[in-house]
């Protein structure tokens, strides 16, 4: 985890806590592991490492994790490396003093080669409330070591902050093209930011990932939902057009169908109307030869009757019958 904290020197100051080397509930590939993660914190490198001696207490256990640290991170580490001494009275000159004991002694020379800081805490007393007592003491050794830091002019670089950054970069890129949204790309780049610039844990960072793949997934089911409720509903409205104007185009053609039988109609009517006419123009013409026979017979008739009288009546008859065949011919 990180802390920010503005110091009285006016420097903003990111405090980078990692586990302890014998943590005993991790594995030591487990806790080198995590130590590795401040690459995740400072991508540009840390000022400083501290190295904190519990309770002042130089001993075995110390010696070993400091072995251990070493072989994490090479001898180069205690270049870059202020070791603090907590929770004691000793001060610093005394420590620096040390040539004989047998674990403190050979550390006191390496540090002193590689011009490593040493800075000690007394114990913080509180009062009944269990609140910390101000110590003048205890200020000036945090005022002393928060300078220790400041004047730190390169900041310390190792191969986890290359690896942080490759698997930054790895894992960034992957969250990203699993992403279908605009909102929640767009999420998941000002996370990946926060990663990329320090800003972020590495686990709080794949609980981010957690957080918008599943918002991702909830959005893209919604769009596809919403997207196959278009469709379908664009289906219908064509088909409904479809039928509509499938309904106009029978109702055209049964119109067209009616008038077509009607001008059938019609024309039958009109053929029928025009033989009925020729029927009685000749039925007409037919009356009237009836009526020229006629009256040539009675014509003829009384012609003859008033030229020759009864013997000239019979031959004007027979003169009128005569011409009455005739023209029936």
């Amino acid at each position: 985890m990180a802390a920010v904290w503005d110091a009285e020197l006016g420097v903003e100051f990111k405090f980078i806590d990692t586990p302890g080397i014998n943590d005993t509930e991790m594995t030591p590939d487990t806790v080198r592991d995590r130590l590795w993660e401040f690459g995740y914190w400072a991508p540009e490198g840390v000022h400083a490492v501290l190295v904190v001696i519990p309770r002042g207490r130089f001993n075995e256990t110390v010696h070993k994790d400091l072995v251990t640290l070493q072989s994490f991170f090479g001898d180069h580490i205690w270049q870059h490396s202020i070791v603090v001494y907590n929770q004691t009275e000793t001060r610093p000159e005394t420590i620096w003093g040390d040539t004989k004991s047998k674990w403190q002694s050979p550390w006191i020379r390496k540090w002193k080669a590689a011009r490593t800081s040493i800075c000690t805490v007394d114990e913080v007393r509180k009062d009944a409330d269990k609140q910390p007592i101000k110590d003048d003491r205890t200020l000036q050794a945090v005022r002393d070591l928060l300078q220790a830091i400041v004047t730190r002019e390169e900041p310390y670089r190792h191969d986890a902050f290359e690896k942080a950054r490759q698997e930054k970069v790895t894992l960034t890129q992957q969250a990203m093209s699993d992403l279908k949204t605009v909102h929640w790309r767009r999420e998941m780049q000002k996370t990946n930011d926060e990663l990329m610039e320090g800003r972020m844990s590495r686990e709080r960072w794949f609980e981010r990932v957690e957080e918008i793949t599943a918002g991702d997934l909830v959005e893209r089911k919604t769009q596809e939902r919403e997207q196959q409720e278009r469709a379908e509903k664009e289906k219908a409205q064509k088909k409904a057009e479809e039928e509509r104007e499938a309904k106009v185009a029978a109702q055209q053609a049964t119109a067209t169908a009616k008038a077509t039988a009607e001008e059938a109609r019609k024309a039958t009517e009109a053929a029928k109307q025009k033989a009925e006419n020729m029927r009685k123009e000749a039925d007409a013409r037919r009356s009237s030869w009836n009526v020229k026979v006629v009256v040539g017979t009675v014509v003829g008739a009384v012609g003859g009757a008033v030229v020759g009288g009864p013997l000239g009546a019979l031959a004007g008859a027979a003169a009128c019958g005569a011409g009455t065949g005739a023209i029936s011919k």
